[in-house]
This record gives structure tokens, sequence and C-alpha cells, in this order.
């Protein structure tokens, strides 16, 4: 009986050559997550999973009769070989960094541990920038980093291992490591806001400091205190309004209910909202929160307390 030829035929070998290039495209579209200085955690684990997958599927495609040797097949490795480098890219294991620094300031703040919240988004903060910059500086005719951002990605690596949030990290003391001055007088502003709004929400009279407000009837959406309630009815009853015009909204500041603060671009567009349980917690988002350079806010009780 003839023995079946070990080559394949042109059909079969332009499907296996076209499978390899779906496998070379959809890598490289992966990896443009790797070079994005805002991808979040769950971006950068997906690719940092599906690269080698795909690299993986390559090698046995490249194992078939003929495919290595097709002349489209150099096209679909240069694609395979982008989305590699990019894996192996110094900033890639910044984002990782990023990303491990941003969880573990979640944790601190739930702790009101300040000084940890203020050094991990500084970690956060400075890896997303070299990543930035690694991406954009070839655009302006670097390739790559310059010396001193090499050097600052060393670090901070180091300062995050000292801080105990790369997997390398064997050495986490309990007493926090020294910090740069200007770290400490955030983590103090950050502890004085909280100190403050401890007593509740702040009054949106714009001359008046108080915390600890109501929700008012009117004006609208707005939060005071005791004092600018009754000035407030004095100066509405000396213009013929009735006398209690302002008066607290029965419930309107429920201890254990959910608020929304909407933090918003106060010179363009743009808007970030924030779920609380507490209007102490809420009034400390509004005042610690900075999305946009000129941040303004409003706070609403979206939900009654749970049962």
């Amino acid at each position: 009986m003839p023995q079946p030829s070990p080559r394949p035929t042109a059909a079969e070998l332009d499907r296996q050559v076209l499978r390899l290039y779906a496998v070379a495209r959809r890598a490289r579209t992966i990896s443009g997550i790797l070079a994005h200085s805002q991808a979040t955690g769950d971006g950068v684990a997906y690719a940092s999973a599906r690269i080698p997958r795909a690299l993986s599927a390559a090698q046995r495609l490249l194992a078939l009769p003929g495919v290595a040797d097709h002349e489209e097949t150099p096209y679909a490795l240069s694609f395979l070989k982008q989305a590699e480098q990019q894996l192996k890219a110094p900033s890639t294991r910044l984002l990782r960094l990023a990303a491990a620094a941003r969880q573990a300031a979640a944790r601190a703040d739930e702790a009101d541990d300040d000084l940890r919240v203020v050094v991990f988004g500084h970690i956060e903060e400075s890896c997303r920038f070299l990543v930035n910059a690694a991406v954009i500086q070839p655009v302006l005719g670097r390739r790559g980093w310059t010396d001193r951002e090499r050097q600052a990605s060393e670090a901070l690596q180091q300062q995050a291992a000292r801080w105990g949030l790369t997997e390398d990290a064997n050495d986490v003391r309990p007493t926090p490591p020294t910090v740069p001055a200007y770290l400490s007088q955030q983590a103090a502003e950050r502890a004085a806001a909280r100190a403050r709004c401890a007593a509740g929400i702040r009054c949106t009279e714009p001359t008046c400091l108080a915390y600890g407000a109501v929700k008012v009837t009117y004006p609208v959406d707005s939060w005071l205190c005791a004092e600018c309630i009754e000035a407030t009815n004095i100066r509405l009853k000396a213009a013929g309004h009735a006398p209690d015009t302002v008066r607290p909204i029965p419930g309107g500041t429920p201890e254990r209910g959910r608020y929304t603060v909407t933090l918003y671009n106060a010179i363009g567009k743009g808007a970030r909202s924030v779920q609380c349980s507490s209007p102490q917690r809420a009034q400390f988002i509004a005042e610690t929160v900075r999305p946009f350079n000129n941040t303004g806010y409003t706070i609403q009780v979206t939900a009654p307390p749970p049962n």
C-alpha cells in the first residue's frame, strides 16, 4: 500500500500558516495591554498568562511540516517577537509592581495606615510614570529609557522590596522603613484630614469650616451646620421667606447609610464617583482623593441604612 506523503497539501499548509498568523496577531494585540501605563492588575495578569500560551501554540504550529519555511511565516514571527519582548520588558515588571502597590494601598486604607497609603500610592504613581515614559520616548526620537530613568526603575524596585511589595521580598519589617520628608508630610496631612472628618460631613457654606453638618431642605444638595441653618433662615426671613425654610431632613444623614461622593473636574470635563458607608468616610474621600488638578465634590445619600 502506498504510504501517505509527509508533506501537507498546499491548502493544508496555508491553513496552518493562517492559524499561526491568527495566534501571532492575537498575541501582539494582548501585549498592547502591557504598553499602557494605566493597565490594571487583572489586565497585566491576563496578558502575562495569555502571551506564553500563544508562544507555545506558535511553536507547535512551527513544528508542522512546511510551516516554518512558508513565505508568510516571518511576518507572523515578527508579531510574536514583539509580544515576547513586551512581556519581558522592564516596564511590564513595573506594571506588576504598580498593581501590587495599588492592592497594598487599599489594604492600608482599610487599616487607617496613612503612611503606607501614601508610600504605596507614590510607588504606583512613579511606576506608571516610567511605563508611560517607556512608551512615548521612541515617538520623541529616543529609544527606551534614559540612564536616569533606568536608575529610577531600579530604585523603585528596591524601595518596593523594602516595603514587601515584590515577590522576592523576604524581609518585611513591622517598623516602616525610613521615608523622605515629603512623604511623611503627606501622611501627616492625611492623618489630620481623617481626624477632622471624624465629626462628619463639612458644612457647604463657603465661609464655614464646621464639620458634622446635616442634610437640609434648602438650598438643594446642601449640608449645613446648626449655626448656618439659623443664619440662613434669618437671611431668608428678611427676604420674605418662611421662618423655617431651611431645616434638617429627617434621617437625611444616616450613620450607617450609603453615600456617594462625586468628584468632578471644576474647570473641565470628567467625574468619578466613590461609594461610602458612613458620612465620615464620605467626607474623608472628598478631601483626600484628587483625580483632577481642580477637583470639586458633592456628597449624596444614595441608600438608607441596612436593616
